[in-house]
């Protein structure tokens, strides 16, 4: 628009840039967003983009629209598959309280070396981690966060599913290398069916993986989080709309260990928003 106003942090609605303030603003309304129930699938709704689109804009004094925030989101969501892959890689371990994958020195120099891209998330906190387990962890199959069976998408799972080895830029560039010699269709063909294999073996594990997940929390939780919900039948909470809630949280994992941590009151403002999602 030629009547967009520049502004020092943000910059012009054709030129956008976020800032790191923006981020956590950004993550922290979707986390809300999430946990209201309004990401039913693995996309956020109209009104949740629109909220923070004009929440930006507001506290910031910069045109953000609705076209940045569903831009950024894909950002992050590239960013938490980055952290994904790492975290698969057995030599890697993990720090928690930190949010830190952690190395020695020579798995570090060889993992930067092929996929320099590593580099910023090995032996650093990881800013915004927790913002981005609850915004994008159920799109991905990956340790705490991993997906109920309800929330599998096979697509997604296979465009993620790459081995620490393996990213689509490597990919890319392994074909354009073949093609430029006399063998290139019989390598790109040994190529292709690789990473097929690679992705047809990484969702099989994943798929045991979700499968031994659901069954240990349905064995250990979903009774203990049945008797708490419906324990909320006291603060004014009517028998129907708590079996509707209840049914959510066994279906989303996260949202059900964070409503068990919290206090009674907190309970009930978690419940009183889920009436209005």
């Amino acid at each position: 628009m030629s009547n967009s106003k520049p502004s020092k942090e943000g910059g012009t609605s054709k030129n956008f840039r976020w800032t790191k303030p923006m981020e956590s603003l950004f993550l922290e309304i979707l986390a809300e967003e999430a946990q209201k129930g309004n990401k039913p699938s693995n996309t956020f709704r109209a009104v949740s983009i629109k909220r923070v689109a004009t929440t930006i804009s507001e506290r910031f004094q910069v045109q953000c629209d609705a076209k940045h925030v569903e831009n950024h989101l894909r950002t992050v969501k590239n960013t938490w598959k980055t952290i994904c892959t790492i975290r698969e890689e057995s030599e890697l371990g993990w720090d928690d309280n930190m949010k830190m994958i952690t190395c020695d020195r020579v798995t570090y120099d060889a993992a930067v070396t092929i996929h320099p891209k590593y580099a910023p998330f090995l032996n650093k906190k990881i800013e915004f981690y927790d913002e981005m387990a609850l915004v994008i962890g159920q799109d991905m199959a990956t340790g705490s966060f991993a997906k109920t069976f309800a929330d599998i998408d096979l697509d997604n799972a296979a465009e993620c599913s790459l081995p620490l080895n393996f990213d689509n830029e490597d990919v890319a560039e392994e074909r354009t290398k073949v093609s430029s010699s006399g063998t290139s269709k019989r390598k790109r063909k040994n190529l292709q069916e690789s990473v097929d294999d690679d992705h047809i073996q990484f969702v099989g594990e994943k798929l045991g993986e979700i499968a031994e997940a659901l069954k240990k929390f349905t064995e250990d939780k979903t009774p203990h989080l049945y008797e708490e919900v419906m324990s909320m039948e006291k603060e004014g909470f009517d028998d129907d709309f708590l079996c509707g809630a209840f049914d959510f949280l066994a279906k989303n994992e996260f949202e059900a260990k964070a409503f068990l941590a919290k206090k009674t009151k907190h309970r009930k403002i978690w419940l009183q928003k889920f009436t209005q999602g």
